[in-house]
């Protein structure tokens, strides 16, 4: 467009304005209220949606801080990004006698006991996940993506969940048939390419990203749907948790594998309820 024609467009649009009674501006105003409400509200969701999405392929989130100026002589790092990332868990078959429960426990999307459910939680911490140990009873290929594998998975429920893992280029698909390990359980379900994942199977990575590492779990008489717990923090999970609450990322910097490639959260180690002296950890990963 010329400038001839800009300023013309701009000179009628202004006259318009000025001839404009009150009502056409309110009316006008409202409108775009409306229209900008409306927007909000679906970038909120499309947020929450990648979120969740990017949390099933294993893209590690962290919360946004309040920026603060750092005084002199202080020296700003960047933690490792060495961590435990939410993919798929394997078992050695020689590492670990499963038991299936006789009995089932809660529906998909909800624990037997939810602080998050009838009354608020705002302690963030690791009690708010729901990692329970579950058993892959069949895989294969996502047939519209080729780094994703589909799972059904046990978790001691009355019916098999299915998953979505980004896993092709680290894990071998005869490999993750039967393999056992931590399932993320109260995220919210999210559809991968059309598939809706109803969890997330929990890995070590390297902090270049090259390796991932299925997590193993170690001990005799390990029962599928058993739940995950860390000393010192007893709260109960949520029954499944807000995207726009950001619990998962701010819980999740502190979950992390140490020295010994065992799965901690704030240098204290992963257990199970059913059998606490079961260790959880990556086969080689340390932080």
């Amino acid at each position: 467009m010329k400038f001839e024609e800009l300023a013309t467009s701009v000179s009628q649009k202004i006259e318009r304005l000025q001839n404009a009674d009150a009502q056409d501006v309110y009316r006008a105003e409202a409108s775009f209220q409306q229209a900008n409400s409306a927007l909000r509200k679906e970038i909120a969701g499309l947020k929450a949606t990648l979120i969740n999405l990017e949390l099933i392929c294993g893209v590690i989130q962290y919360p946004v801080l309040p920026i603060e100026k750092p005084s002199a002589n202080v020296l700003v790092t960047e933690p490792p990004v060495k961590t435990v990332v939410n993919t798929v868990s394997e078992v050695p078959a020689k590492a670990t006698d499963v038991q299936t429960p006789t009995s089932t426990s809660a529906p998909v999307g909800k624990s037997a006991k939810s602080a998050g459910g009838s009354k608020g939680n705002e302690v963030l911490d690791v009690s708010r996940l729901d990692m329970r140990v579950g058993k892959i009873l069949e895989v294969s290929k996502h047939p519209d993506a080729d780094s994703l594998y589909v799972e059904k998975v046990d978790l001691g429920e009355a019916n098999p969940r299915t998953v979505v893992s980004g896993l092709v280029k680290h894990v071998p698909l005869e490999k993750m048939q039967n393999l056992v390990g931590i399932f993320m359980c109260n995220l919210k379900p999210a559809k991968m390419r059309g598939i809706e994942s109803q969890g997330m199977l929990m890995c070590a990575t390297s902090s270049d990203g090259s390796t991932v590492e299925p997590l193993e779990i170690h001990g005799k008489n390990i029962s599928i749907g058993d739940l995950v717990f860390v000393d010192g923090y007893p709260g109960e999970p949520d029954a499944q948790l807000n995207p726009k609450k950001k619990i998962f990322e701010s819980v999740k910097p502190d979950l992390r594998v140490d020295n010994q490639c065992i799965a901690t959260y704030k240098g204290s180690p992963w257990k199970l309820k059913g059998n606490p002296s079961a260790v959880i950890r990556a086969p080689t990963v340390t932080d």
